[in-house]
C-alpha cells in the first residue's frame, strides 16, 4: 500500500514501511534486487539475536548467523489497511538455535500517519509483543530496524556519559565525536562494525542526516527496565542495549541501520511489552 500526498509518499508493505519520500527523494535504503529476508526499510525483528539468530560463539563467522525465516520475511496478515493507518498481526514461534526448545509470540503492529506535507513527513509505529508460551526464563524483545544509506551523519542523544560496546570488529572510538550530550558519527561504511549503548546511556533520540533529508527517530527508553540483547560471549545476566547501530561494508548489500530494542518481556514474568517508535523525515534546504 503506498499513501500519497502533494510532495511525498510512504510505502507500506506487510508489516514493515518499506520506503519514505519527501520531495522526491528516497529516506530508507532498499534492496535493488529483493532476495529472501533483506529488502529494506523500517522492519521488525525479535531480540535476543544470540537465541534466534546465532549457532556459534563466533562474530567473525557469519556463516552462523541467519535471519529466521519466521522472523523476516515472517508470516504477516493484514488487519487493516485504509489510508494512514495500516495494521498487521503475526504469530511466529521462535525456535532457539543453541537449545532447541520453542517460544510461541504474538505481534500486533499498527503504522500510522502522523504529519505529511511537501517538505516533511511524520509517523508512527506501534509494537505489541507478547510470549504466549516458552521455556522459564526466555527472554524476548521487540527489534525495530530501520536500513538507510551510508555516508550520512548520524547524532544520538545522551542521558549518561558516552559509552558503547562492540559486537562485530572493534569500531574505532575516535570516529566519534562527543560533546554537549550527544555523540556523532559519519556513517562510511567502509568497515563492517556493530555497537551497543545501554539504555542508561541513550536518551531515546537519534538524528541521520543525508545530503538531502534529516531522519530522526524518538522512542521511549526505561533505564530501570531490563534489556536482553547482548554481544556474543557477554554476560547475558547484564544489563542489555537499547540502541544498536550497524554499518555494512558491502557483504548484505551496503547501508547502515539504527536499531533499538523494547525492554525485555519473559517466559515466566512480564509477557507483554509495547514499543513506540516515532519517525519524522524532513526535507533539508541546500544553500
Amino acid at each position: 500500500m503506498i499513501w500519497t500526498w502533494a510532495g511525498g509518499s510512504i510505502e507500506v508493505a506487510t508489516g514493515r514501511v518499506l520506503q519514505v519520500s519527501v520531495g522526491g527523494h528516497d529516506a530508507f535504503w532498499t534492496a535493488a534486487h529483493p532476495e529472501g529476508w533483506n529488502v529494506g526499510g523500517d522492519r521488525l525483528w525479535l531480540g535476543p539475536e544470540r537465541d534466534w539468530f546465532w549457532a556459534t560463539d563466533d562474530p567473525d563467522d557469519l556463516a552462523g548467523h541467519i535471519v529466521p525465516a519466521e522472523i523476516d520475511p515472517g508470516e504477516w496478515r493484514t488487519v487493516r489497511d485504509e489510508l494512514g493507518h495500516a495494521e498487521f498481526t503475526a504469530n511466529p514461534v521462535l525456535h532457539h538455535r543453541r537449545n532447541g526448545t520453542s517460544t510461541k509470540v504474538a505481534i500486533t503492529r499498527h503504522v500510522y500517519l502522523r504529519y505529511a506535507d511537501a517538505q516533511r513527513v511524520a509517523y508512527e509505529v506501534q509494537t505489541e509483543l507478547t510470549i504466549q508460551d516458552g521455556p522459564a526464563g526466555q527472554e524476548l524483545s521487540a527489534w525495530s530496524v530501520l536500513q538507510v544509506p551510508t555516508g550520512g551523519v548520524l547524532e544520538v542523544d545522551l542521558a549518561g556519559p558516552w559509552a558503547f560496546r562492540d559486537y562485530l570488529k572493534p569500531v574505532d572510538p575516535d570516529r566519534f565525536t562527543v560533546g554537549d550530550n550527544r555523540a556523532q558519527i559519519q556513517l562510511t561504511g567502509d568497515t563492517m562494525g556493530k555497537i551497543g549503548v545501554r539504555p542508561d546511556v541513550f536518551a531515546g533520540w537519534m538524528r541521520y542526516t543525508t545530503d538531502t533529508l534529516a531522519i530522526e527517530r524518538a522512542v521511549e527508553v526505561q533505564p530501570q527496565s531490563r534489556y536482553c540483547d547482548h554481544p556474543l560471549g557477554a554476560d547475558p545476566a547484564t544489563q542489555g542495549d537499547a540502541l544498536q547501530v550497524f554499518e555494512d561494508d558491502g557483504h548484505y548489500g551496503g547501508y547502515a541501520e539504527l536499531e533499538h530494542h523494547s525492554p525485555a518481556i519473559r517466559a515466566n514474568g512480564t509477557k507483554t511489552v509495547v514499543d513506540v517508535c516515532r519517525t519524522a523525515v524532513t526535507l533539508r534546504h541546500q544553500a
